[in-house]
């Protein structure tokens, strides 16, 4: 199975230890491809060293960590064809199409009323939990 997990799943898979999230994270290298995007990263990292304040060495290290356990996709062209309100989630979207994710796991409340997207099922954390 293919898995991706959006910004703020990775985010608090790095922040809390023995959390749910670094449980879900955890299972789901062992077992599964897990995928990403440039642009998520991106987005972690300007996160960690923006509103969170991580130290730049500790934030190199996150990634590091993820990018040698997840298969990071290079997504050509811009998305087309994706209608969605929040325009910083078109991009993830496009992500799951191309890499025929399975699963994607989040806590964004407007990307979990989609429920799927295409191929992919949208889940929450305890979602995934259970499923994965």
């Amino acid at each position: 199975m293919r898995v991706v997990f959006d910004t703020n799943i990775l985010l608090s898979a790095f922040l809390t230890q023995g959390g749910v999230a670094q449980q879900v994270f955890s299972k789901s290298v062992a077992a599964h491809a897990v995928l990403t995007s440039e642009y998520i990263l991106h987005e972690a990292t300007e996160k960690l060293s923006g509103k969170l304040k991580v130290p730049e060495r500790e934030i190199a290290s996150f990634m590091r960590f993820v990018r040698t356990r997840m298969t990071v996709i290079n997504i050509p062209g811009k998305p087309g064809g994706i209608d969605f309100k929040d325009l910083d989630d078109i991009p993830i979207l496009h992500l799951l199409e191309v890499a025929g994710a399975h699963y994607f796991v989040t806590g964004d409340k407007k990307l979990l009323e989609l429920k799927k997207h295409k191929q992919t099922l949208i889940l929450s954390l305890r979602e995934a939990l259970e499923l994965l």
